[in-house]
């Protein structure tokens, strides 16, 4: 094929030492050796950023993908290998036990934690019966010093809570599962523990927002003295990012930490050319989307990431001016012949709904502020905002919203992001 163009971002150079590799039903790749000096001479690099590469000869693109690493080599080369089916995310979990766990289960349910599909996960002999289960799940906020049952949900104070934990060697993972103030406990069905993790950790942020509730605008009643209380003491139960899952029928025990993973980074350049001292010294509106989106980067719940986004794009769009599409004059004579004929509360519901025609929709006001800072978004960006759209539309009106997946999630942050920093690199 002879020489190829590789292009990073908006800088390109000419490789003649590669290989593309192509392959059926799986992932191509593409290795580079460049000069050292030719590679540091393009300048700064986003290596998230898509590479293209064309054949110089051909006059064709031969090859697209993401960069999977970049190392050094002898005589001041680069080696640089590409993949054309990478997903920019990186999933890890921070500390995990096991005992008794079928390996295929084990190897299942941590695939699943990766985010990759059922439908993509095959395991000849894999037991994906119903299976009962019981969670332990760790909370602060209300000291138990004995166990009770409330409900189907029990209480358990920590002699309880240790005399059910595996008779094994503690590690780490079980110093952080005990830093709590008390456990609760419940039965529940599912086939493996990647989904009973889910059903598990949504149980239980139910049943401690409703109790919690019940406890701060209800009463109760003790034997013998009163306790003092005052309602501004409220108690307000938080779940801690641990979770024990054991199958009653085989004693499988799956003991995690749910603390977000972080990936360790080293001598990271940003490539956008901001100036941070003027960002802090400018005004509330360009502030507060900064304050509220670093509310919500951090989270994976697609609800806490909704509602942060459309408070992010009313913020940035709060201050946009769209020409009006009715001058007052039309208003009132639009008013005045509507409501002919018309009872008095007719006439007020319609002169209402008419003054509200110059109001422009939140998407139209957002587009002009994306026009404003020079952003264009792609097809792929619209769609993905429209989805959330419809999310946010379905909590708004207490539906049940189509779930996201964990890279869309990541997908519409990092658009977030672009945006937020594509606002104070070109505003302030």
């Amino acid at each position: 094929m002879g020489e190829i163009e590789v292009i990073f971002g908006s800088a390109s150079l000419i490789c003649r030492d590669y290989k593309i590799t192509e392959r059926i039903n799986a992932t191509s790749t593409a290795t580079l050796r460049l000069d050292k000096s030719d590679f540091l001479a393009l300048g700064d690099l986003n290596y998230l950023d898509e590479v293209v590469i064309n054949s110089v000869g051909q006059k064709r693109r031969v090859f697209t993908g993401n960069i999977v690493s970049i190392k050094s080599e002898p005589n001041n080369q680069v080696l640089i290998i590409l993949d054309n089916g990478v997903e920019l995310n990186e999933t890890g979990i921070s500390a995990l036990f096991v005992m008794a766990v079928d390996h295929r289960e084990m190897f299942y349910s941590v695939v699943r934690q990766a985010d990759i599909s059922k439908d993509k996960i095959v395991i000849p002999g894999l037991d994906s019966s119903a299976k009962e289960m019981v969670a332990f799940v760790p909370l602060k906020g209300l000291l138990i010093e004995q166990d009770e049952m409330v409900g189907e949900v029990q209480f358990l104070d920590r002699k309880s809570v240790q005399e059910k934990l595996p008779k094994t060697e503690k590690s780490e993972i079980y110093n952080g599962f005990l830093d709590a103030d008390g456990w609760i406990s419940f039965h529940f069905t599912a086939a493996h523990f990647a989904d009973a993790e889910d059903v598990a950790i949504e149980k239980a942020d139910v049943f401690l927002s409703a109790y919690s509730g019940l406890l701060q605008y209800g009463y109760s009643q003790f034997d013998g003295d009163f306790i003092e209380w005052e309602r501004t003491q409220a108690i307000n139960f938080k779940r801690q990012n641990h979770i024990l899952l054991v199958i009653r029928h085989t004693g499988a025990v799956w003991l995690r930490d749910l603390s977000p993973y972080k990936p360790t980074q080293t001598k990271l350049k940003s490539t956008i050319n901001l100036d941070i001292g003027a960002v802090m010294d400018a005004s509330e509106n360009f502030q507060l989307p900064l304050l509220v989106w670093n509310r919500f980067r951090d989270s994976e719940d697609y609800y806490v990431v909704t509602v942060g986004l459309w408070q992010v794009l009313e913020l940035l769009s709060s201050g946009v001016k769209l020409p009006k599409r009715l001058t007052e004059e039309q208003l009132t004579d639009l008013s005045s012949r509507a409501v002919a004929n018309l009872t008095e509360q007719e006439s007020s519901l319609v002169r209402g709904a008419i003054k509200k025609l110059n109001e422009r929709a939140l998407m139209e006001r957002f587009d002009k502020h994306l026009t404003n800072i020079g952003l264009v978004l792609s097809k792929q960006d619209r769609e993905l905002l429209d989805k959330f759209r419809k999310i946010r539309n379905a909590i708004e009106h207490g539906k049940k919203p189509e779930e996201p997946s964990m890279q869309d999630i990541k997908r519409v942050k990092a658009l977030v992001n672009r945006v937020i920093l594509d606002t104070i690199t070109n505003v302030v």
